[in-house]
């Protein structure tokens, strides 16, 4: 950027020193053009500056976040996963006395966790956070599935009915 201005203040000098602006209409042409240099020039660092500023705001919101996820996102006390090693692990997670019901979005094909409670609550949809897919839907007191008669899911969570 520095090289930049440089030059920009090299045209506008040599412009000053040669009167360029009296020579006529292109004269006043060349001047106007080295003046809307000088002020791009001006533009371009005010920017730089405000991006410097930016990505270092990006970097303290990246390191609280971190320092968030950190905080929330430990595992249990005991070190047991229990969606990993236990072999009777049904599904659901519980943390903090809160029950966890995890859902595999049928078009992203991703898992996500939902809250126990919102499968009582009536006229909740549940959608994927990955993609926005509707998983699950209480007035239509149903899961979403992409295959409905797969034996593997509980009957309780296909359907209330």
């Amino acid at each position: 950027m520095a090289e930049l201005r440089r030059r920009i203040s090299q045209l506008a000098n040599l412009a000053d020193r040669y009167d360029i602006r009296e020579r006529g209409r292109e004269g006043q042409l060349l001047a106007d053009v080295v003046e809307v240099l000088r002020e791009l020039s001006l533009d371009i660092e005010e920017v730089q500056a405000n991006q410097w500023e930016l990505a270092q705001y990006v970097e303290e919101i990246d390191s609280d976040l971190l320092s968030l996820e950190e905080d929330i996102f430990t595992p249990d006390e005991d070190g047991f996963d229990e969606e990993d090693d236990d072999p009777s692990f049904s599904g659901k997670t519980r943390t903090d006395g809160i029950n966890y019901i995890q859902l595999e979005c049928p078009v992203c094909e991703l898992e996500s966790s939902f809250n126990e409670q919102l499968f009582h609550q009536d006229g909740i949809q549940l959608t994927c956070p990955h993609c926005g897919n509707v998983v699950f839907d209480s007035d239509e007191d149903y899961l979403v599935l992409e295959d409905d008669d797969e034996d593997e899911e509980s009957p309780s969570l296909k359907s209330r009915r």
